[in-house]
């Protein structure tokens, strides 16, 4: 986060858009420092459920749509969110709304397989419940997406890697609120899934989830 926003070049009290803000989990990071947030989502029942922070107002919005006035921002951010996005919408309205010398980041924080039993066996149930199952978002050129309207320039790419340390609840409600399996497997296939992953979690306390958290940063062309 400090690097995030380091390289936006904002600070305390500066203006920012969090797009596609869901229940505010990283809108909390960016209130924690200060900024004057504005929190866009679209779903009204995630926007109920987002707590009261400092300095933080919620609208909704979406990310082609936003609602916020021209030039009202320094940073515009998408956490685990920007997927959603139609990008050749979605870039000039990021534009319209971010100042001169604005920014824009987008960023996930995705399961790193590779350094994972529990991961990789999840991921091998997956594909046997669902054969070609695929988050292709993960691997996509992010940087060059950015730039794809010519709205923005310039991108950067920065990766940190971190483990959660999870309890066999949270490890399986990963998956009982994973969007796109839910899409694929419906309810009695993610139920099965949730079944089939219990005995490979500690009966009590927590087991280490390995994550690489990889952002991409643009600047606003002027």
């Amino acid at each position: 986060m400090d690097a995030l926003v380091d390289g936006a070049g904002v600070r305390a009290g500066d203006p920012v858009a969090d797009l596609g803000a869901g229940t505010g989990l990283f809108t909390a990071l960016l209130a924690a420092r200060r900024l004057d947030v504005v929190a866009v989502e679209p779903v009204e029942a995630m926007r109920r459920r987002a707590p009261e922070l400092p300095g933080v107002s919620w609208r909704e919005g979406t990310f082609e749509s936003t609602g916020l006035p021209a030039a009202s921002v320094a940073w515009a951010v998408a956490a685990q969110a920007f997927h959603w996005a139609d990008p050749p919408r979605a870039l000039p309205e990021a534009h319209r709304v971010l100042r001169r010398g604005g920014r824009l980041t987008v960023l996930w924080n995705d399961r790193d397989v590779a350094r994972s039993e529990l991961l990789a066996r999840t991921r091998e149930l997956i594909e046997e419940m669902v054969p070609g199952f695929d988050e292709g978002y993960r691997a996509r050129d992010w940087g060059a997406v950015l730039v794809s309207t010519g709205h923005f320039a310039a991108p950067r790419r920065r990766e940190e890697r971190h483990v959660v340390a999870m309890t066999a609840e949270r490890y399986q409600d990963l998956w009982r609120s994973h969007h796109l399996l839910g899409e694929a497997a419906g309810t009695q296939g993610v139920a099965r899934l949730l079944e089939r992953i219990a005995p490979l979690l500690p009966a009590r306390g927590t087991v280490d989830v390995p994550y690489v958290c990889r952002a991409w940063t643009a600047a606003r062309v002027d």
